[in-house]
């Protein structure tokens, strides 16, 4: 979860970027670079969150694949030996 990164937009339009910590309903902690941690509250949508996941493509396609899926790749891998 290192490379995860977010952006908390204040309703004042500032904006502060940095490591994602921590996300839940009520409240984001990140830490920006060569900072200390910061934890926003969270009202519904306020403050606007952008989440930066580089894997996230990745993880979604857990849910897709099938078991018979990763089967057939698998065996398809060997054969190539």
């Amino acid at each position: 979860r290192r490379d995860v990164a977010a952006v908390v937009t204040l309703p004042s339009g500032q904006k502060v970027e940095g490591r994602l910590e921590r996300i839940d309903d009520f409240y984001i902690t990140l830490t920006p670079e060569g900072g200390m941690e910061r934890t926003f509250r969270r009202d519904g949508d306020v403050p606007k969150i952008e989440i930066r996941d580089p894997l996230e493509a990745h993880r979604n396609l857990l849910t897709v694949y099938t078991d018979k899926d990763i089967h057939d790749v698998t065996a398809f891998l060997a054969a190539l030996k």
